[in-house]
């Protein structure tokens, strides 16, 4: 009898710590999933370009004192990487040093931005020039703008020296000089803004040629903003054709650069020529009588490679019509998906270059994110945008002033961003959804896309049809 109350009472034990050991693998399973989760946030999100050698990193952030939006390239060989990695890692390390000096109460009324972005210009065969676009507010104060060129040789690992392509002569530099000063003052947009003194002090210094770089087509020299203009032009960008230079290059890089056709066509240049449209698609046409009820999804901050592409096939099953927000920026190193887009009939929308809060900004800085935009959006389809939508919906009257084209925001956000959960995206249409609702995704995110078929079939069993946005305001 003894010996069964012992063996009872070891069961018992046994249970018992059992459910305590289980309860603690839950909770610190829990616990490490929510680490895991902060920690995945923070991770490096890879994705293949149309430039070879050349892929993008993509790094956001959204908390209660500030946002923030780290874009760089990764490329195959080590020493690139490692003086990239250095470079971002610096000035998202600055960006948080003078985030810890401010007022901590007032940010979170009006949060801090950091934006760290990259254009990508072909020059020939393995050769690029990266220009960052690093900008930081704090508060509300006025933005700090820097840019910071590499020009790399992806197949060789290498970084190319801007000074082994000009001339070390003082009548190179010079000529140089006297170039630049016509260049600004027949420039309409920076002209009035000049300080000739400071562009010729500029000039005169060693590290004069840091931030020129080169397309296909011309050399060009950016300027941080207050360095040679006012504020209001911004970060000035001064375009020299070869011709123009030639006399003062080097024999090197003068034999380089007559390899290239005299009319390369270049697709990423923000202000240049864009080369030949190709022919407009035609718009969806419109149904003969508005449905009961009727629905418009939209999707920013896209196109993305893989995750656009299945929500396209998506839409083409369900037989619905979406509106697609897209960033320049994305256009550009996508432009197959963004013709897609099109080519299936659904609505261009202009989300900016590089999703920045335009109300931080001033208006020759808002007038090139969304100018920059529509440009690149046409450029590779062949249609010009139709509706706007503000990143972070951050609108304001000059924003509305600019933007040129209707302002679109939405009525239903499923979150995604934060949940990355496709139930409780589902859950929150079900909720929310009615006749003209306009609702929020992201295309970026891998669970958007899963959740995209379960809002599609709850919708369409509801009696809803889906439109465009545009489609959505006729009615």
């Amino acid at each position: 009898m003894k010996t069964t109350r012992l063996h009872d009472k070891i069961l018992i034990f046994m249970m018992i710590a059992g459910i305590a050991l289980s309860l603690f693998c839950f909770i610190k399973g829990d616990r490490d999933k929510d680490q895991d989760h902060h920690i995945k946030g923070k991770n490096e999100k890879m994705e293949h370009t149309k430039y070879s050698g050349v892929d993008i990193i993509t790094n956001t952030d959204d908390e209660e004192t500030y946002r923030s939006a780290i874009h760089y390239p990764k490329f195959q060989g080590e020493r690139l990487n490692r003086e990239i990695g250095q470079y971002v890692k610096s000035t998202e390390q600055k960006f948080h040093e003078e985030l810890g000096k401010g007022d901590q109460t007032f940010l979170k009324k009006r949060p801090a931005v950091f934006y760290l972005t990259f254009d990508i210009y072909p020059v020939m065969d393995h050769i690029y020039s990266i220009v960052f676009h690093e900008e930081s507010y704090y508060g509300g104060a006025n933005g700090n703008q820097r840019v910071k060129v590499f020009i790399v040789d992806v197949e060789n690992d290498q970084f190319i020296n801007q000074t082994e392509m000009i001339q070390n002569t003082e009548q190179a530099k010079e000529k140089l000089y006297h170039l630049l000063l016509n260049a600004f003052k027949q420039s309409k947009q920076y002209g009035p803004f000049l300080f000739e003194e400071e562009l010729e002090n500029k000039m005169k210094q060693d590290g004069a040629y840091a931030n020129m770089y080169l397309t296909n087509q011309s050399f060009v020299f950016i300027f941080d903003k207050y360095e040679v203009t006012a504020g209001a032009a911004g970060t000035p960008e001064i375009s020299l054709s070869y011709d123009q230079v030639k006399n003062i290059l080097t024999e090197k890089w003068a034999d380089r650069l007559s390899i290239i056709p005299d009319k390369p066509e270049d697709l990423t240049v923000p202000n240049g020529d864009r080369g030949k449209e190709s022919p407009s698609n035609p718009p969806a046409e419109k149904p003969s009588s508005p449905p009961s009820k009727r629905v418009a999804l939209t999707f920013d901050d896209g196109p993305h490679p893989q995750n656009t592409l299945k929500i396209l096939n998506l839409l083409k099953k369900y037989e619905a019509k979406a509106t697609f927000f897209m960033l320049g920026s994305r256009v550009d190193f996508y432009p197959d998906i963004t013709k897609k887009i099109a080519e299936e009939g659904h609505e261009l929308g202009n989300h900016t270059w590089d999703h920045k809060d335009l109300t931080t900004l001033n208006s020759a800085e808002i007038r090139k994110e969304i100018r920059d935009t529509n440009e690149m959006i046409k450029k590779t389809t062949g249609r010009e945008p139709t509706v706007f939508r503000p990143p972070y919906g951050a609108i304001n009257d000059q924003v509305k002033r600019m933007a040129g084209m209707p302002v679109v925001l939405w009525t239903v956000d499923t979150l995604d961003w934060q949940s990355h959960d496709p139930h409780a995206m589902l859950q929150i249409v079900k909720k929310n959804v009615k006749d003209g609702s306009i609702i929020l995704m992201h295309d970026i995110h891998e669970s958007t896309a899963e959740a995209v078929e379960p809002v599609l079939k709850y919708l369409k069993d509801e009696g809803y049809t889906f439109v465009t946005v545009s489609e959505l305001e006729q009615h």
